[in-house]
Order: structure tokens, then sequence, then C-alpha cells
């Protein structure tokens, strides 16, 4: 046998023994500073989707953990995987989950490797895209916040939706206590300069949280 036909035989082997996943793994690379969406179908998924569950769950550890979100497969409740490589591996740091629903996209999950950096990107992005930006195929970015989150987005900027029956039909039914005006009085003053406030349980705990974000109704 040539030397060239072992050569071609060879190429041939290995590339009928590499999987479309082993294939996806190879070519995945997130561009360095630059948000991409992974929507659903996209084989990057599969790449990356053990490594931002396990930077999931170390976000939302403090409070017990994601409620929806117990399993790597769990994340494909989520059409649009928004991630971002913001240091010098080419590993995700930032990451946002949303869905279509009603009024546009809303965002349901987001995690970050715990840095200042990818916490500040996380506020910034999410901020962006509440107050009318777009990437993929999602527009019309909404979700509910509270404490913390929702003054980070209210102080970039983040629209609020203050109409009560707009937010009714947002919450699609969901039993909740309506109160416009932010119901603490040592609110911060950030709080009390939008309205569209309501209180909504989570098990025997309850949240007060406002819609920030760009629905179309």
């Amino acid at each position: 046998m040539s030397v060239l036909r072992q050569f071609i035989r060879e190429v041939i082997s290995e590339q009928a023994s590499i999987s479309p996943a082993e294939e996806a793994a190879e070519a995945f690379s997130l561009p360095q500073g630059e948000w991409v969406s992974v929507e659903t179908g996209d084989p990057m998924r599969n790449v990356i989707a053990g490594e931002l569950f396990d930077m999931l769950q170390a976000t939302y550890a403090p409070i017990g953990g994601h409620f929806k979100v117990s399993a790597p497969k769990d994340l494909e409740r989520y059409k649009y995987w928004v991630v971002a490589d913001i240091d010098e591996d080419e590993q995700p740091d930032v990451a946002l989950f949303a869905k279509p629903d009603i009024g546009g996209t809303k965002m349901g999950a987001a995690a970050n490797d715990g840095t200042p950096a990818a916490a500040n990107a996380y506020k910034d992005k999410s901020a962006e895209l509440r107050a009318g930006g777009a990437i993929g195929s999602g527009a019309n970015w909404w979700g509910e916040v509270s404490g913390k989150p929702a003054y980070a987005m209210l102080k970039r900027g983040a629209p609020a939706v203050e109409d009560q029956a707009k937010v009714m039909q947002l919450l699609d039914g969901e039993d909740v206590v309506w109160h416009g005006a932010h119901p603490d009085p040592n609110a911060p003053a950030l709080f009390k300069s939008v309205n569209g406030w309501y209180t909504k349980k989570f098990g025997s705990k309850e949240s007060t949280k406002i819609i920030l974000g760009s629905p179309t109704l």
C-alpha cells in the first residue's frame, strides 16, 4: 500500500470516529468580549450546557438554587442562551436565559462566574436588552426583578412597566397583590421613583417585584 493511500485511509477513519458533539466542541470558541445568542438547535448548547448549569447553580446557591433548573437539561426550557466570554479563556463567564412569552422575550435566569467584572457585564447587558436592545432573534425583552437586581436595572435605565392592566396581562393570571408604589416606606428612593410593584409568593416566601423591560402589548 502506498504511503499516500495509507494516509488517506487514516484521515477518513479519524473523521468517521468524531461525533457531531465532538466536532462542535472542537469548533466552539466564543469571541472575547462579545455577546452571542446560542439558540435552540445550535450544537454549541450541548458543549456549554454543563458549564452554564454549574455557573447558574453557584449564582443561585445563596437562595437555595433556581427553582426551575435542577439539571443541565432544564436549561432547554429557554430558547435563548445569551453568553459572553469577558476574560482570557474561551469559556463563557456570564449568561442570560430567556424564552418567547407574552409581549416578547421573557428573561428567566442569569448566571456569572462570581467575579465583579462578570456581575457588572450581566447588569449592563440585561438593562440594555430591557431598554429595547436586541440580540439573535429575540426582541422586546422583559422580566420580573426584585431587590438588588431591580436596583441595578433601574439605575442603568431599564424601564418599568407601571400600568396595572399590562402587568396583570404579562403575569397571565398569576396570584399577586398589587401595590403600584413600593409598599416599604424605607425602600430606596430609586424604588419609590417608579410604580408597578406587586408581591407574589414562592412557596412559603413572599417577594415584592416589578417588571422591567419593553414588552409590546
